[in-house]
């Protein structure tokens, strides 16, 4: 039966060398006391050191809280994740700095990881990687040398005359939880929170291997509080509670607690913030005239975010099916650091289910970003400059969405005035993104043409279409001259045969034309 003990003793149950598997999503999940009880315990001590830690995505405000806490020469070994920089910038140094091996593995995968440990399977295979950083060809999912020179942790294997990947399994000594609420008896459940990142999962793995169970909740309740379908991990597979200070136990790394995250409340979406006229909301709407009713989509972090605000404006965000990789199906997801989570969500299901979803072939259209285009059609999303970044879902959403149409700014830095129905730039951006050579490969034009993919690229002054030949330009703003504003800041010439000009509509500040379209679709 669970032990309830204060966080402070969690430092007597992680060893030197332990290997702990944590939930987390932004700040959502996540047992935040235990890694602030480890930085503790290794800087007044030195112990525990030499840790291990695997994570689902990216865990922390991009600031100072979640994994910044243990991002720690000496404290860590290794780090296994699905996106670094959302971390915080001591994750991304201890990085950039090779103070411990950082691997970056796709959101899908460690999200069905803990299933496959508890079920004592070989590994996770599969084709999501292929091609890209994940695969051993390339950099085999490692972030700096020091993962580089450590033993692999992606094998590329054959079975039936197919190449597939196949990412090992660790042994789990900790399995780092969190619920709302914890009755006498131990058992969990999640009513609070605003996803379901595979808690049973998690706890079912670390036992499976021998392991404890650590479970961060916000109080205790007496036994039968709660219906039984509504616990999530039975007492009989945690060892170990303890009630957390209200301040690290927030819903998000930006909310301490929204009723409508976790379902108790719905909203009326048209009282939600709504874009205003920028480059950004060009993207956003010239990418949403890409949608068609009755798509099941997944909207990206940064630029794509804007693809839902611009549906909700113009009154056809009925039409679609809005999703979130933590689960979230239905409704408009939320941006910035609540993302994840949905307003007015139809249905929250299991992040590893919601995966297994897209890896099958579930989404009909992606919207996501990218840092850095290749002439043949590879893109980059996960490294800068050096910098490690990470994938996230980027990976498992591209390779299951038959329309994927990659949303950002042509040039980085880019200062532009929106007026009169076109764009004027102001001052060009210097960061050129359309390069001869890309800095990793996280999503491989070949494969997604030959896998039947329409691939688009959405900028405010010009769209792009992959073709077998290369990236074709298909469209010019209106304002934009196509040789000066566009193909002089590109590193390739791209294929020109007819370029038309963006709809000048979605230059004003009122567009209005959206809901026409879609019954045009229909």
């Amino acid at each position: 039966m669970a032990k309830f003990i204060d966080s402070s003793e969690v430092c007597n149950i992680i060893k030197d060398g332990d290997t702990i598997f944590t939930t987390g999503i932004t700040m959502g999940g996540f047992a935040e006391e235990v890694v602030m009880e480890l930085e503790k315990s290794f800087l007044d001590k030195g112990h525990p050191r030499d840790l291990t830690i695997y994570f689902q995505s990216a865990v922390g405000n991009r600031g100072e809280r979640g994994f910044a806490h243990i991002a720690r020469e000496g404290l860590l070994k290794r780090a296994v994740g699905g996106h670094l920089m959302g971390c915080g910038p001591a994750m991304t140094k201890l990085s950039g700095d090779n103070k411990a091996e950082v691997f970056n593995l796709p959101q899908g995968v460690l999200s069905t990881m803990p299933r496959y440990i508890a079920a004592r399977k070989p590994g996770v295979i599969t084709k999501v990687g292929l091609g890209t950083m994940m695969d051993p060809r390339q950099l085999g999912g490692t972030m700096n040398q020091r993962a580089k020179d450590a033993e692999p942790i992606i094998d590329l294997i054959n079975l039936n005359d197919e190449e597939w990947l196949m990412y090992k399994l660790p042994k789990v000594d900790i399995g780092l939880i969190r619920g709302t609420y914890a009755d006498e008896k131990g058992n969990i459940s999640m009513d609070k929170e605003g996803y379901k990142l595979g808690q049973l999962a998690m706890a079912q793995a670390a036992r499976a291997c021998g392991g404890k169970v650590i479970c961060q909740v916000e109080s205790i309740i007496q036994s039968g509080s709660t219906n039984p379908k509504d616990i999530i991990v039975p007492g009989i597979m945690v060892d170990y509670i303890y009630v957390a200070k209200p301040e690290y136990h927030w819903q998000t790394a930006q909310t301490v607690y929204n009723p409508v995250f976790a379902g108790e409340h719905r909203v009326p979406l048209e009282s939600l913030p709504m874009e205003k006229l920028s480059p950004r909301k060009v993207i956003a709407r010239r990418a949403a005239m890409e949608l068609t009713p009755g798509n099941v989509v997944n909207l990206g972090v940064g630029i794509p975010e804007a693809i839902a605000s611009v549906a909700a404006e113009e009154g056809v965000l009925d039409l679609f099916t809005l999703t979130t990789e933590a689960g979230g199906i239905g409704g408009m997801p939320a941006n910035k650091h609540d993302f994840g989570c949905c307003w007015n969500a139809d249905a929250t299901i299991e992040m590893a289910d919601q995966f297994d979803f897209y890896d099958g072939g579930g989404l009909d259209f992606a919207g996501l970003g990218a840092l850095q285009i290749s002439p043949e059609g590879n893109l980059n999303a996960s490294m800068l400059n050096g910098g490690g970044i990470g994938v996230g879902g980027f990976i498992n959403v591209a390779g299951g969405s038959k329309k994927i149409v990659f949303s950002l700014i042509f040039c980085g830095g880019l200062e532009a005035d929106i007026a009169d129905g076109k764009l004027n730039i102001l001052k060009e951006g210097k960061i050129v993104k359309f390069k001869d050579e890309i800095e990793q490969v996280s999503f491989n034009g070949k494969l997604a043409l030959e896998d039947g993919k329409e691939v688009l690229i959405v900028t405010e002054r010009a769209v792009f279409k992959l073709t077998e030949d290369g990236w074709e330009l298909i469209e010019v703003a209106p304002g934009v001259d196509m040789e000066k504003d566009v193909l002089a800041n590109m590193m390739f010439k791209p294929i020109i045969k007819d370029v038309k000009q963006m709809p000048s509509s979605i230059f004003n500040e009122n567009w209005g034309e959206m809901s026409e379209l879609m019954k045009k679709k229909s």
